[in-house]
């Protein structure tokens, strides 16, 4: 696709993690100074994740302790967002299929936490120590409960040595289709929440908004879906959106 975009078109960059600023404990080359660019050109840089088995905290850390120039309230998980959501539609007692840092994440806003089957509410993020007992239990809340809400529908994310690992969707399409029902609220991409959390919490207006990422159909769609533009970093061609091989060849389409 021809590149249309112009440095003054946006105020904000919106970067994708695993697979577009690192591959695991493995930072990618160019990601730094790419960072630097926008930053340099007066843009506000936000690093956005689908993944919730880390905590905000936790994911601002990595980031530094990979050498990345990144900021507190400059990192957005799926997990956060969630919690930030249920905190302000005063959710309560939810069961929470995911991960303990999930877990912990929902406490820290001081929201009930019931992993009982009785729960009214159910959460589903993504947890790759997840055991058959909790995917019952889960299972077992879905059936009854009020709603659920799933921190996102991946299926696949670039790990350790860019090799494709299974995502939430993982964990949310089992208990779907044994509960026959489907969740009610997707917190992640492809939905545009963590980009709404951005307009309501900082003011960046959704289409001064340029998303980066290395997943069409999470990234680039969660993009299309709130009115923002997009770079996908990807050896595949699509027509409708701009599409690089690495993150280090973006500052040079400018």
């Amino acid at each position: 696709m021809e590149m249309n975009l112009k440095l003054d078109a946006f105020d904000a960059v919106l970067f994708d993690l695993d697979g577009t600023i690192y591959w695991g404990s493995e930072l990618i080359p160019g990601a730094n100074d790419t960072i630097a660019f926008f930053r340099h050109h007066g843009k506000r840089v936000f690093f956005t994740t689908n993944n919730s088995t880390k905590t905000r905290e936790q994911i601002y850390e990595r980031l530094n302790k990979m050498g990345v120039d990144a900021k507190y309230d400059e990192v957005l998980t799926s997990g956060y967002v969630a919690a930030d959501y249920a905190h302000r539609n005063n959710m309560k007692d939810i069961h929470i299929f995911g991960s303990a840092n999930l877990i912990n994440e929902f406490r820290a806003f001081n929201i009930e936490v019931n992993q009982d089957e009785d729960a009214e509410n159910l959460l589903i993020g993504y947890d790759p120590g997840m055991t058959y007992e909790d995917l019952t239990k889960a299972i077992r809340v879905a059936m009854h409960c009020k709603t659920i809400m799933v921190c996102n529908r991946e299926r696949i994310f670039a790990g350790e040595g860019a090799k494709p690992f299974p995502g939430c969707g993982a964990m949310t399409a089992p208990v779907e289709w044994c509960a026959n029902r489907t969740a009610d609220i997707v917190i992640g991409k492809p939905n545009t929440m963590i980009v709404e959390f951005l307009e309501t919490a900082y003011n960046i207006v959704p289409a001064r908004a340029l998303v980066i990422g290395d997943t069409y159909e999470s990234d680039v769609a969660m993009a299309k879906n709130a009115g923002c533009p997009s770079i996908c970093i990807t050896k595949k061609e699509y027509d409708d959106t701009i599409c690089v091989k690495t993150i280090a060849s973006i500052p040079a389409l400018f």
